[in-house]
């Protein structure tokens, strides 16, 4: 009966908590980034508030949280147990370091003057004459700067005003470049699709260990509680991206099934195609990674492509083959929509402001 009770508050807090508040995050990050201002002559990129505004209260929430049983343990029962107040102190420092993160990145456009800040608040000074390069990673949304002395700023993707940044590196002839210029095979692909998840579970790692570490240094907790940081690293940073690996793998197993029904090697036809990074999108081949998923198809492969329609797993289309086999693809519906697109009217020529658009509506 205990176990059953606690899967259901695991359900319930997903369901009625961790749901809504990232619904609700990138609603309002959504519609922060529309309601921005349209300027390329002067605007901010910047975090939406929203982020910033949940870590702020998960910080006094964690100080709270501790500190009540803290009070009501010491008031009733004459127990005053220092622990808990120093877990909510170390828990909310976590928040205000996440929060940090969030907020200390920015980009300040002003005419023909750039200032850039980066996570330690250092600020750095140049003009779009002296920006050299631009790169946009759409998985890891993220849009990097580069002057002839190296990387001059990154800033994410999510942030507002990001689009004018985008359109004004266009106005300025600054061609935006793919972040990923490695060939394009099956395993790179995966990479890169589980590549940002794996990099949340490991600051998520790094987080708790440094929880660990504060408790241990000032609150007197034994300092085998140590021993458990390799554990969360191996556990999050290692465990965890390879069960995501089901994700990406679905998409590896359709390229393999077109390879044999074909007769052709993907690694070599994206090398015949002069393919790299994560996207292609030709005549022969639609290629894309969405919401963790691999969607990768080559035209003559493909016999129908149905409406996109939504599922319990995410927007889906049904795609047929050629051979008769049906196959339910799964991505962002804006990724099935381009993929219905391209088979039906074929190619298009799309710049890195769109496929940023395109990154963006994938997260609300």
């Amino acid at each position: 009966m205990g176990g059953f009770f606690e899967s259901f508050l695991r359900v319930a807090m997903i369901v009625l908590i961790v749901g809504p508040v990232t619904a609700w995050v990138a609603r309002v990050g959504a519609k922060e980034r529309g309601d921005a201002n349209e300027s390329t002559e002067r605007f901010t990129v910047r975090m939406p508030r929203a982020p910033r505004l949940l870590m702020a209260g998960c910080a006094i929430a964690f100080e709270v949280i501790m500190l009540v049983p803290y009070i009501w343990q010491g008031l009733s029962l004459g127990i005053w147990d220092h622990q808990l107040v120093w877990l909510g102190h170390g828990l909310a420092l976590a928040a205000l370091a996440v929060l940090a993160l969030f907020s200390m990145p920015r980009i300040d456009v002003d005419g023909e003057e750039i200032s850039a800040r980066n996570i330690v608040g250092m600020r750095k000074r140049t003009t779009f004459d002296h920006i050299t390069a631009a790169t946009l990673h759409t998985q890891m949304m993220s849009i990097a700067l580069y002057t002839e002395q190296g990387k001059f700023s990154s800033v994410s993707l999510e942030g507002v005003c990001s689009s004018n940044l985008l359109i004004r590196l266009a106005e300025e002839g600054i061609e935006v470049a793919d972040a990923v210029q490695a060939p394009m095979t099956k395993a790179s692909l995966c990479w890169a699709a589980i590549k940002p998840l794996t990099i949340v579970f490991l600051g998520m790692a790094a987080v708790f260990s440094l929880v660990l570490i504060f408790m241990a240094v000032f609150a007197n907790v034994d300092i085998a509680v140590l021993a458990m940081v390799p554990f969360l690293f191996i556990l999050l940073g290692a465990v965890l991206p390879l069960c995501m690996l089901s994700m990406p793998l679905r998409g590896v197993l359709l390229i393999g099934r077109q390879e044999r029904e074909l007769g052709f090697c993907f690694a070599r036809e994206m090398a015949a195609h002069g393919a790299t990074g994560t996207e292609l999108e030709d005549e022969d081949w639609f290629v894309s990674i969405s919401n963790a998923r691999i969607v990768a198809f080559r035209r003559d492969y493909i016999k129908k492509i149905s409406a996109v329609e939504d599922s319990d797993s995410g927007n889906r289309c049904m795609l047929t083959a050629k051979s008769g086999r049906k196959h339910k693809v799964y991505a962002a519906g804006s990724t099935l929509d381009d993929l219905r697109t391209w088979f039906r009217r074929g190619a298009r020529k799309r710049t890195m402001t769109e496929r940023a658009q395109d990154a963006l509506e994938t997260i609300g």
